[in-house]
């Protein structure tokens, strides 16, 4: 039977029970160019007691709200694992590759198939934020989140878009469980000296900010409290302004656009809409992302409410 190498290193498969089908190692690269306001995900997820891994490279840029518009959208859901894994030396059949050059600080990634190229070389601008179940949602037993820089490339349909911009990574272990009452948020931004990242309860436009760090110049902490506000127009998002705190007493105040729109299901029940954020954070421009999580029942009784309101009688 297939098999991930596993170990103490969160570069490394974590341990997994051998009887829990929905156990789930995932893995996620994101890289920008937003000038061209493009987004590169490469997000890989395995499911080793089923023998199985899932996920790929997806690109789009602003004229791509979901998969079947997109640049690239190789998703895979059921490839079966190809023999014993390691996690720090990552190369699939799928066409991508991951490797650990120095632990919990840089990495290469890479992804090609017949229409397109990526590569490039992720440096971390903060030490791992690691949280545990219930701290970053319910699906996940452990999650870790990080910022980067991203340097590199990205070839695809006959063009070459060069990658030097902040980025982010995350891993996560876990029971993944999808129920039917799944709303959260997920944002963060960077810039060389500063980057932030947090999650939030969704659905009212003020939003209370529960988990997430800042980190100045390499020095990060934890956020210990924050809220954000955000506003839609006909539906669509518009802006976000948020204010958060860390465990330092350092606030962070910014203000953000979106560039682009995407939507997807990652998994079974789950709807994730994801948006490249343009930040303002006292003066100075940063990059990053907000991601609205669903579930499917929650999403469509949202868009069943939101249709009544439109059409009732005044």
């Amino acid at each position: 039977m297939p098999q991930l190498e596993t170990g103490t290193s969160l570069d490394a498969f974590q341990p997994y029970p051998e009887d829990r089908p929905e156990w789930t190692d995932a893995v996620w690269f994101a890289a920008y160019v937003p000038e061209q306001a493009l987004t590169a995900y490469v997000y890989q997820w395995f499911r080793p007691a089923l023998g199985i891994y899932g996920g790929g490279c997806i690109v789009w840029e602003r004229t791509a709200a979901v998969p079947w518009d997109a640049a690239l959208f190789q998703y895979d859901v059921s490839r079966p694992i190809p023999g014993a894994l390691r996690l720090q030396a990552l190369s699939l059949d799928n066409g991508t590759s991951i490797t650990s050059l120095r632990e919990g600080t840089e990495y290469r990634v890479r992804f090609q198939n017949a229409r397109a190229h990526l590569e490039f070389h992720f440096e971390a601008l903060t030490t791992p934020h690691v949280t545990t179940r219930g701290a970053a949602g319910d699906f996940f037993a452990g999650h870790l989140d990080q910022g980067g820089w991203c340097s590199g490339f990205i070839e695809i349909e006959g063009e070459r878009h060069a990658i030097d911009a902040y980025g982010v990574r995350d891993r996560s272990w876990g029971p993944r469980v999808i129920r039917d009452d799944v709303r959260l948020g997920y944002f963060h931004g960077g810039s060389r000296r500063r980057c932030f990242l947090g999650f939030c309860h969704s659905g009212e436009p003020s939003q209370p900010v529960f988990n997430g760090y800042l980190s100045v110049d390499g020095e990060r902490e934890t956020v210990n409290r924050g809220e954000r506000n955000v506003q839609y127009r006909d539906g669509r998002l518009e802006r976000i302004t948020l204010d958060i705190e860390d465990a330092a007493g350092r606030s962070l105040h910014a203000s953000g656009v979106p560039l682009n729109e995407f939507a997807y299901t990652p998994y079974p029940n789950l709807l994730s809409r994801h948006y490249l954020m343009r930040w303002d954070i006292g003066g100075e421009t940063a990059y990053g992302e907000e991601q609205d999580l669903w579930s499917v029942p929650l999403w469509r009784e949202h868009r069943r409410t939101r249709s009544w309101l439109r059409n009732a009688p005044e």
